[in-house]
């Protein structure tokens, strides 16, 4: 068979399913890219995406994300304000019409009274919970710095100021969120259901959408949609050379339409890179949040919580106080670290578990094009059946796919090297404005911690009032939100070192192919060795572009700097740093604690 004639349409005889997608630019469809795919001539039309669609279009493509540094300055306003009454009136004045600020309140959970904004569970949610909590804790700060000193003498004001600066942390991550918004989702925001509601607002949470976004049909094809339309890619007009029969396989594989092994513009031999990428991001982010991540976020938010009392009873003292105003201030305490602590625990671990799956894709995408490739069972995604919730095929390759059979990229072929490499450009930016945010979050989640070194400081060389829970609490509170932190970047530092590996691999891969041409017997036709010297000159390209892109330019960051072992070393040294100056602060100070725990009672 001619391999330069399109083969005939095998994916008519595949059951793929259809993802509905919810983006606001535009909604995409196979439609959609079968005309567009049809006025491409080349994979290099594809690989410049913007010059093919025409411009009149150009507004309903995704643009890369950044960040609103206005939408944050108001977001932390609204969620500083205590919601269902101050909260609302800050939005009235912001969006300066009820109109807008009634879907405003709504949708950003600040007043919840509308059905069709929210379903009941969350009006429950809100006035049985939320909003009472959020008062209660700041009620609570509140009657322990104007409450009379002789009613409230049994509280320590900083456990209540660290309950409340854990609010102020939640405050902040999800300010941050606001901020990696894309302009048509603020829009969306004051305007009425259903152009945005619950599903759409769970969607962008870190913790709900993107820590089982197999949850959320579409989701995953959404961002893989928005990480083409930024990186300025049509995958599905670039393919991968592969040998026949690996490629008969994928190409009869069901999958999401959109992203189909097989088109109308490639050959037999051929395999898609959306399909691809769409495979290796399916796998990796179907599987559940692991549920060990959150016995650790369990075990931790318990003991912080549970420890100040524990410790208070040891010291026979009451655990709630002893007047009416004392126990609500420690009711407000307990509520502080319920609202603030596990939530904020939780984005720790939900940041390392992405981390993880990035590295597992980039490392997935390395190995195949490394000898001999990657096994069909690690390869392939198949969609779970919905009526079973025990295993899925995403977790378990199913029996046909636990053969040795390989799936090999071959980077002596030029078209598979251009198509690796836009598969790595896409799969930076998949996820875009998540990723920022978890990057965002890390750093947040080392300042809480370095904040209560401080409070150590503070207390040991200015000798104030303080009951020894306190002391206990500040310890439990830094060693486990480092070592969250220091977990969630070590898988930005694997990720990160996935970069430099890859780039290794690919210099092998030029040595090689400089071997190989430079031992082309006398009589070797001239387009292999054309095709060679493309391949290798495409290499070149790729090597400079992961060196800069990757390792210069675009890095894995925590608290603004690449994630390497060194960013480990500083975070860890500037706690172990506070940790020896509150030592000596307290040697110092020869403080001393009464029967009762307390100092300077």
């Amino acid at each position: 068979m001619d391999q330069g004639s399109p083969a005939p349409l095998e994916q008519e005889e595949v059951q793929h399913h259809r993802s509905e997608s919810r983006l606001h630019k535009r909604r995409p469809s196979k439609q959609e890219d079968e005309q567009l795919l049809a006025g491409m001539s080349s994979p290099l039309d594809a690989a410049r995406l913007r010059r093919a669609v025409p411009e009149e279009q150009h507004h309903t493509l995704h643009t890369p994300v950044e960040f609103s540094w206005k939408q944050f300055w108001i977001t932390l306003l609204y969620e500083v304000l205590p919601p269902g009454l101050v909260a609302p009136l800050a939005v009235l004045l912001v969006e300066r019409s009820r109109t807008r600020a009634w879907h405003v309140v709504n949708h950003r959970f600040l007043f919840v009274w509308s059905l069709k904004h929210n379903p009941r569970g969350n009006h429950i949610l809100f006035w049985c919970f939320f909003c009472p909590l959020n008062w209660l804790v700041l009620g609570a700060l509140l009657l322990r710095l104007l409450g009379p000193e002789h009613l409230v003498q049994n509280v320590d004001l900083f456990q209540i100021v660290l309950a409340n600066l854990l609010l102020f942390l939640r405050v902040l991550i999800v300010s941050v969120k606001y901020g990696y918004f894309r302009p048509e989702e603020i829009e969306q925001l004051s305007r009425p259901a259903p152009d945005w509601d619950a599903d759409q607002t769970e969607r962008r949470l870190v913790g709900n959408g993107w820590t089982n976004p197999g949850k959320y049909p579409g989701l995953i094809e959404d961002e893989l949609t928005c990480a083409m339309d930024e990186s300025d890619v049509a995958l599905q007009g670039v393919s991968f050379q592969l040998d026949e029969s690996a490629s008969d396989r994928l190409r009869k594989h069901p999958t999401d339409e959109r992203f189909t092994a097989a088109t109308a513009r490639n050959t037999k031999d051929e395999v898609t890179t959306g399909f691809v990428l769409h495979q290796l991001l399916s796998r990796a982010y179907h599987p559940d949040f692991p549920s060990r991540y959150m016995l650790c976020v369990l075990v931790s938010f318990l003991m912080i919580t549970a420890s100040t009392f524990l410790i208070r009873w040891g010291y026979g003292l009451s655990a709630f106080g002893e007047t009416i105003w004392e126990i609500l201030i420690f009711v407000g305490c307990v509520l502080g670290f319920l609202l603030g602590g596990f939530s904020n625990f939780s984005f720790g671990m939900i940041s390392a578990h992405d981390f993880q799956r990035r590295a597992t894709v980039l490392e997935k995408l390395g190995q195949l094009a490394a000898y001999p490739g990657l096994r069909l069972g690690e390869f392939l995604f198949h969609k779970p059946e919905p009526q079973d919730g025990s295993k899925t095929e995403a977790q378990e390759p199913s029996t046909n796919d636990s053969e040795d059979a390989q799936v090999f990229v071959d980077l002596k072929r030029s078209a598979n090297v251009f198509a690796w490499m836009l598969c790595r450009k896409v799969l930076r930016s998949f996820g875009e404005a998540y990723y920022q945010r978890i990057q965002a979050y890390t750093s947040i989640l080392l300042g809480y911690a370095i904040c209560c070194v401080l409070f150590l400081n503070l207390i040991g060389w200015t000798q104030m009032r303080h009951h020894v829970s306190t002391i206990w609490l500040l310890l439990l509170i830094i060693g486990i939100i480092s070592s969250i932190c220091v977990f969630a970047i070590s898988k930005a530092t694997k990720l990160q070192g996935l970069a430099a590996d890859q780039r290794s691999q690919v210099q092998a891969e030029l040595l090689f192919l400089e071997k190989e041409l430079a031992d082309l017997p006398t009589g070797t036709p001239e387009a292999k060795r054309e095709e060679l010297l493309s391949a290798k000159a495409l290499l070149r390209q790729v090597d400079e572009s992961i060196h800069y892109e990757e390792l210069i330019h675009r890095p894995v960051r925590v608290m603004g700097h690449p994630a390497t072992h060194n960013v480990i070393g500083s975070a860890l040294g500037i706690i172990l740093t506070g940790f020896v100056l509150a030592a000596e602060g307290f040697a110092g100070s020869g403080i001393a604690y009464d029967a009762q725990g307390w100092f300077n009672y």
